[in-house]
């Protein structure tokens, strides 16, 4: 028989019987909605939590601190030259930026804030992905000169800027960065915002290296309540400030290597005056590792932790927790699999009874010499007819209870305070064709055995029968 016989008779049977087919259709519908239904709570709660820790961080960065050994009472294994080719050596590593960290006051007239300050190799800026949303990034021709430090700022900077004590009624209320003004939608996202308390780009800025709470720092002293001399001033020139990123780069302003290792000598004698060490090598006190792609982000952390150093990724919480919500989705898709494996019992009732009722029409195409593969090959396009239908339709359930899902239960969420915008089901395109081709398997399985009952039957008895 040709191919096209085959599906022919298939239909013919399929349509021949439609109660019994419709309602094997059914269970299969139930089945494949029901994994595809609990498989996209989990692929959507995977998604939810890779994009909350997304904004953490760049997933193919690494943070590499000297830290301390507390069983041995010292400190880790030091930040210099030496770590930062050793760290450059490692697999799959494309980039090793050290940094050098400043804890200082940034003022302008009566406002001030106090952010992190790094230095870094002017070059690597846009590697890290860097971009100015106002002015430019640092570039060889800013060269500090006297009391110069040129920068760039993060985004949030200009807007932490505050008044360090404001009167309200009759007392003094002391006052740190704000929010700007800032007005969300119910997805989170910004809609106006007043604008910062000082425009560092036109304003002028200034920089003072110790970490003094104490306002207007006319008469700063040490821990013991001493008097010390002021700190030195320099004018902090702001080349841009960065695009937002919802990370930490976003309160940080960064000034170049030179200068900060300049600032950094100058606060250590400052801050410790009475001190005699001095250090022999340079040191750092972060270096930044880049790895080529998530995929190795974790392997490669766990090879600087075995090189002695303390190291943090974010890509490592979220490889556990993909592994937890791939758990999940097994679990999910367990449960919706007990409504397939019923629908597939369904169609091995429904294949078998078919065989009982076509006893006399498979003897005669025995007789007329159908080969036996040709009759196996029908009873098995039926059932996969069946798989197929109900596949397709149980995927197009899936979508409008995805669709229902995300419309009432995730307005309900956000209406109760619990953040909105986020997807309670998600239906990837390689779920959906995932779920139709096991469907058909699941189908062809179960219509196996009636098949070869088929085929086995004796022609002699058949048409007796």
């Amino acid at each position: 028989m040709k191919k096209i016989d085959i599906v022919g008779l298939a239909f013919g049977n399929f349509k021949r019987r439609k109660t019994r087919s419709i309602l094997s259709v059914l269970g299969v519908v139930i089945g494949t909605a029901s994994i595809v239904t609990m498989m996209s709570l989990g692929i959507a709660m995977d998604q939810s939590f890779s994009e909350s820790m997304a904004g953490m961080g760049d997933l193919t960065t690494i943070e590499v601190n000297q830290g301390y050994n507390w069983d041995t009472g010292q400190e880790g294994k030091a930040l210099d030259d030496e770590a930062v080719a050793a760290l450059s050596m490692l697999e799959d590593v494309k980039l090793v930026v050290p940094q050098v960290r400043l804890d200082g006051k940034v003022f302008s007239g009566k406002y001030m804030t106090y952010p992190t300050i790094y230095g870094i190799n002017r070059e690597y800026l846009e590697e890290l992905g860097m971009t100015a949303e106002q002015g430019r990034l640092l570039s060889e021709q800013d060269n500090d000169a006297g009391k110069n430090v040129f920068c760039v700022m993060g985004a949030e900077v200009p807007y932490q800027f505050s008044k360090p004590r404001r009167v309200s009624g009759g007392g003094i209320m002391v006052g740190g960065g704000g929010s700007g003004g800032a007005v969300y939608d119910e997805n989170g996202n910004l809609i106006s915002r007043d604008p910062p308390e000082i425009d560092p780009m036109d304003e002028t800025v200034r920089i003072r290296y110790s970490y003094d709470w104490s306002y207007g720092e006319s008469n700063p002293g040490d821990f013991t309540g001493e008097p010390r001399k002021k700190a030195n001033t320099y004018n902090l020139k702001t080349l841009g400030v960065l695009k937002q990123t919802q990370g930490q780069q976003d309160y940080s302003i960064y000034i170049d290597m030179d200068t900060a290792l300049k600032l950094k000598k100058e606060a250590d004698k400052f801050n410790n005056p009475s001190s005699s060490s001095s250090r022999k090598k340079q040191s750092y006190d972060t270096i930044l590792v880049l790895s080529d792609s998530m995929d190795h982000t974790v392997a490669i952390n766990e090879q600087i932790k075995e090189m002695g150093y303390q190291s943090y990724t974010s890509a490592e919480w979220i490889t556990k927790m993909q592994e937890q919500s791939q758990m999940t989705q097994m679990v999910l898709a367990g449960i919706g699999g007990v409504s397939l494996l019923v629908a597939a019992i369904g169609i091995t009732n429904t294949m078998v009874m078919s065989i009982y009722e076509r006893t006399r029409e498979i003897g005669i195409m025995k007789v007329i010499g159908c080969y036996l593969k040709d009759i196996r090959t029908m009873f098995l396009t039926e059932a996969g007819l069946i798989g197929f239908f109900g596949g397709i339709c149980g995927v197009g359930l899936s979508y409008g209870i995805s669709f229902l899902l995300n419309k009432f239960a995730g307005s309900a969420s956000s209406s109760m305070g619990m953040g909105g915008g986020t997807s309670i089901s998600s239906i990837p395109l390689w779920l959906s064709v995932l779920a139709i081709g096991f469907a058909i398997l699941v189908a062809l399985i179960a219509g196996f055995f009636p098949a070869r009952r088929a085929m086995r039957l004796s022609a002699l008895e058949a048409m007796r029968n």
